[in-house]
């Protein structure tokens, strides 16, 4: 008798469990659903807008393609199709509700294209020939700055440029040179809080590498930062990918896929987390907001720095095992999340594309780092 009890009741919890599973998965699937953006699934999103997420794609002639879909009518139009591209090594920057992308063509002519979301219109903004390409752009308020290099024999010269809509030039804010393997060069550049942040590299003979911080008026030294051994040791291997300062913080990437946030303190950045893949949820308008998101590239963590309170969160965001992360974008409130799907394993396929904001994120997160001061 007591059997047959044990049995009906062990048969009760394992279809209890099984009702909740299925539950549990048909939620996250209606979630999904109600925030999905399922017919951008086919392009590649580069900045998150308030109603408007920018795209690009190669078309058949393999040229770019830059659009806007519009996340309530769920329209998709194409704005500009760069014929010739070669290259874009640079993420693009966010001013109102315009995108600013550096692009390189076959030429070796190097572009800053603005992409209006209001209007759905593009153009050049600046343009030149006598360059390696613009590696990286950043906006400060209205403000556009950008990196560029340029050789004249063995002298290699890097400079941060800002784009002067009054005069349709640029003027160079900070600049460095080397020959023969000595002098500085400028690796990354970002921009935050009024400040531009150099990551210089010194070639003397005591090889060093360091951060400067400059006024963005009269583009004066404030401020050098030294690395912790273990952040050094990321930013002087295989060169930078990445870099965006955000409050008291760093992010850095570098071309190995290592990625790294660093906190600073006093005259030194100190390394907070540093894994391989980490992705920081890009926002290309370098406001000062509460939440910063990072992801592991395709992988399933996703964690949130809460600069208000200097608090690490961590989630999954409930992803199957079939799912990961393919790219994540933020506006400061709310984040755009590309779903990879990790049954295709002969094309790197977008299975969802959905829109979550950060307050939610956060109260299903899990604290894990308290950061002392």
């Amino acid at each position: 008798m007591r059997k047959g009890l044990l049995l009906v009741f062990t048969f009760a919890v394992i279809l209890l469990l099984y009702v909740y599973a299925d539950q549990e998965n048909s939620r996250k699937e209606n979630s999904k659903q109600e925030n999905g953006l399922e017919n951008i699934n086919k392009y590649s999103p580069i900045a998150l807008l308030e109603d408007v997420i920018v795209y690009d794609y190669f078309n058949d002639d393999d040229a770019l393609v830059i659009g806007c879909y519009d996340m309530e009518s769920k329209n998709l139009s194409d704005v500009i199709c760069v014929d010739g591209f070669y290259i874009s090594s640079g993420l693009p920057a966010v001013i109102d509700n315009s995108v600013i992308l550096p692009v390189t063509l076959y030429t070796n002519e190097h572009k800053l294209l603005m992409i209006n979301a209001d209007s759905n219109t593009s153009d050049t903004i600046f343009d030149e020939n006598n360059s390696s390409s613009i590696d990286m752009v950043a906006a400060m308020n209205t403000a556009i700055y950008m990196l560029g290099t340029i050789r004249d024999h063995s002298t290699e010269t890097s400079y941060i440029r800002k784009y002067n809509e009054k005069t349709d030039k640029v003027d160079i804010c900070v600049e460095k040179e080397f020959a023969n393997n000595t002098g500085e060069q400028i690796m990354a550049f970002a921009c935050s809080n009024e400040r531009i942040y150099a990551i210089v590299n010194q070639m003397e003979a005591e090889k060093d590498i360091y951060i400067e911080i400059y006024d963005d008026k009269n583009y004066d030294l404030i401020k050098k930062l030294n690395f912790d051994s273990e952040l050094k040791k990321v930013v002087s291997e295989n060169g930078i990918v990445q870099f965006y300062c955000f409050g008291d913080y760093i992010y850095v990437r570098n071309f190995s896929d290592y990625g790294v946030i660093g906190k600073i303190e006093n005259d030194q950045v100190k390394t907070l987390l540093n894994l391989y893949k980490l992705r920081i949820a890009y926002n290309g308008r370098n406001t000062e907001d509460n939440y910063y998101g990072f992801f592991l590239r395709e992988g399933k963590d996703f964690y949130i720095l809460d600069v208000d309170t200097d608090t690490l969160y961590q989630t999954d965001l409930g992803l199957s095992k079939d799912e990961s992360f393919r790219n994540v974008l933020s506006n400061g409130s709310d984040i755009c999340i590309c779903v990879l799907d990790e049954t295709d394993t002969e094309a790197f396929t977008t299975k969802d594309t959905i829109i979550v904001d950060f307050d939610t994120l956060k109260n299903k997160a899990y604290q894990i780092k308290q950061i002392a001061d």
